[in-house]
């Protein structure tokens, strides 16, 4: 319904008017587009964006506030990770789930009973000469580490026993150390090739037991968590050194000395006190039999490194970068459980493949709470993830964060990656566009990097057909002047039903990308940069940028506050293409666009096919929306001013069909709320 002039409406009501909308009927046809697309294993969180992208602003800010309260504890993460995949298991919600292994670990020798807890969940019991031996050379470990250290073997006990059963199907009739092989040596590019899904690996999507899984990670999680916790505040300095091989792995309980930990051995638990350490290991399944690892380092500068080599040589200067590691390392978990915990110290994070908060059918965590911290990887890193939850969380520090493709919040199918930052110090991410390792299919000058909140799908209606829905990948900041730099699907970007959420904390950031990029979204899929506030530069030089949505997706940039420039290109600024749906909105500040005459500031462009196709009865929409402030628009477009409401036409669009739709406002309502 059209308002009449003299009945009050908000902002939002008056620029959907203009392009002949209302907030009800600004959505997709749902039953059109069922025509299209598809896949298995669709989210009920993309649900809830797609089907009414007016949602999408009060939805990202829930989001942003749930993370960053949760950032603290991990396993509250992973709780919520698993609410949004659908899997909804919630521990912590009736009771503490970890109440009797907290008892346990208070017991008379705890430690002792707790690793022969390992030894029967393995189903291979400690002997009598075994137990007396570790009696022996437990007494030289502190009382206080010996308990927490029982607090999380145990834990890890249950939690094995958790992940028997997610795939006790599958492995009812396969190998699962074929398919952890495969799962670490899986080629990233394959997909960016459409290639069939390895049909081993979807007969196992089929199968796992998702609740099963997220139960035990989110216990390892928590144990891992209070553990830390607990002997944070220690002040002892003692050297000690406690090593225990068990058949679920090598346990290492060590004190303040400098140590290194070799890459080729299979850690259940490290729990290091203080040292300037070197890890080439831990912390990350080791292969099928060993799914369980946690690492708990308290105190030092430390080096978690896949080789000697890259102490000092960063990825993308390291020849082997392109010779994918066999397996993972430092919060990662692949067919298992990976935990990593850093409480202290300026720390340094170099590794190839499947490290720094990976899952692969599992769940991996790396939390660093201090220090500025280095993270340098090239692929599946950063808080990554596909059937599973795979998060990097930094509480505090000047950090930097690089890595190639599929990091920094990537989700994949099934997948939960987030990378949380909540610390309000000025970062640098950057996902790497010079090397061209990753060479996109829209432009072979820059990198496909699904980087920076990217949701990522399997695209196969034009091979086998056996498709498959992205997941949620998130980057959330909690403020300070940051940099981010990327080439393609990057900084709130979504690809074939995913969802990609960049959400910037205040302060004054700049945004370098090229394409889908900055709440951009192609074929079915949601990207959302959400920026709270802040003098931001946002750049991107190619196309579909800043609030634009192709082929029945949603793209929305929102930016809260402050005297913002915005360079960019064709496509952009609220701008929607065949089918898609794109939303820009600048609440308050004195702004500036540079944007040459084309479809932007609220466009809409799509090919009449003359076929007759419902595509040309279906909604294509650009909505740009500014709230606040004395704004710079391009002289060129003289129809775009302060205070001023415009058309397509009055911009210099030609509507080839009724169902382009497009419009643009700029008005003095700061407060105007949110739409939905």
């Amino acid at each position: 319904m059209v308002m009449s002039q003299d009945q009050p409406r908000d902002a939002w009501d008056e620029v959907l008017a203009a392009a002949g909308l209302t907030k009800e009927t600004c959505h997709f046809d749902a039953l059109d587009m069922a025509l299209y697309g598809g896949g298995d294993f669709q989210l009920p969180f993309y649900n809830a964006l797609h089907s009414d992208p007016l949602r999408i602003p009060s939805e990202t800010r829930i989001f942003r506030q749930n993370v960053l309260a949760s950032a603290a504890s991990p396993g509250d993460l992973v709780s919520y990770a698993a609410i949004r995949l659908g899997v909804r298991t919630r521990r912590t919600l009736i009771g503490d789930p970890l109440d009797a292994q907290m008892k346990q670990s208070a017991e008379p020798e705890a430690l002792l009973k707790a690793i022969q807890a390992i030894y029967a969940a393995a189903g291979a019991p400690m002997t009598a000469a075994q137990a007396t031996r570790c009696r022996a050379q437990v007494v030289h470990v502190p009382a206080d580490v010996q308990k927490q250290a029982a607090f999380v073997l145990l834990v890890e006990a249950e939690a094995y026993r958790w992940r028997q059963r997610a795939f006790a199907r599958y492995a009812a009739g396969h190998d699962l150390q074929h398919i952890f092989n495969k799962l670490v040596s899986d080629d990233p590019n394959a997909q960016s090739d459409f290639s069939t899904v390895d049909p081993e690996i979807e007969t196992l999507m089929h199968a796992v037991d998702m609740p099963y899984l997220m139960a035990g990670g989110e216990d390892v999680t928590l144990a891992a968590d209070r553990a830390a916790t607990a002997l944070a505040a220690r002040t002892g300095s003692e050297t000690f050194a406690f090593d225990w091989d068990t058949p679920l792995g090598h346990v290492a309980l060590h004190g303040a000395q400098n140590d290194t930990y070799p890459g080729n051995v299979p850690y259940l638990l490290i729990l290091d006190t203080g040292g300037d350490d070197t890890y080439y290991g831990g912390g990350a399944t080791y292969d099928a039999a060993h799914p369980v690892s946690v690492l708990i380092d308290l105190k030092g500068n430390d080096k978690y490194l896949e080789a000697p080599e890259l102490a000092t040589t960063p990825i993308a200067r390291y020849a082997g970068r392109k010779h994918h590691r066999a397996r993972p390392c430092f919060g990662a978990g692949i067919l298992g459980y990976g935990v990593l915990i850093d409480v202290a110290g300026d720390d340094l994070y170099r590794a190839v493949n499947a490290t720094m908060g990976r899952a692969h059918f599992g769940i991996g965590i790396l939390q660093d709470r201090a220090g500025n911290d280095t993270y340098d990887a090239y692929v599946n890193c950063e808080g990554s993830a596909d059937f599973g939850v795979g998060i990097l969380d930094d509480l505090q520090g000047v950090d930097q964060y690089h890595c190639f493709e599929n990091g920094q919040g990537y989700g994949g199918t099934l997948g939960f990656g987030l990378l949380c930052d909540a610390g309000a110090e000025g970062d640098t991410y950057e996902a790497n566009d010079t090397a061209l390792d990753f060479a996109s299919p829209q432009t072979k000058d820059h990198n496909a990097n699904l980087s920076q909140g990217c949701g990522n799908g399997w695209r196969a209606d034009f091979t086998d057909g056996h498709s498959l829905c992205g997941g949620i990948g998130a980057l959330v900041d909690g403020g300070g002047d940051n940099h981010f730099t990327a080439g393609l699907f990057a900084q709130g970007a979504g690809y074939w039903y995913g969802v990609g959420i960049l959400s910037g904390g205040p302060g004054n950031d700049t945004y370098d990308g090229v394409w889908y990029v900055q709440g951009g979204a192609a074929h079915f899929a949601v990207g959302i940069l959400d920026d709270v506030g802040g003098d931001d530069r946002y750049r991107a030089t190619m196309n579909m940028a800043q609030g634009a949505g192709h082929d029945y997706s949603v793209g929305f940039l929102i930016d809260e506050a402050g005297n913002d420039r915005y360079e960019s290109p064709n496509l952009s600024l609220g701008s929607g293409n065949a089918n898609g749906l794109g939303f820009f909105w600048d609440k308050s500040g004195d702004d500036t666009h540079i944007v040459r005459p084309s479809t932007t500031l609220g466009g809409a462009s799509i090919e009449a096919t003359g076929t007759n196709s419902v595509r040309e009865r279906d909604l294509t929409l650009g909505i740009f929306l500014d709230t606040g402030g004395r704004d710079t628009y391009p002289a060129e477009l003289p129809a775009a001013h302060n205070n001023a409401r415009w058309s397509m036409a009055d911009i210099g669009m030609k509507r080839a069909l009724p169902v382009m739709r497009g419009a643009g406002l700029d008005t003095e309502a700061p407060q105007t709320p949110d739409p939905k």
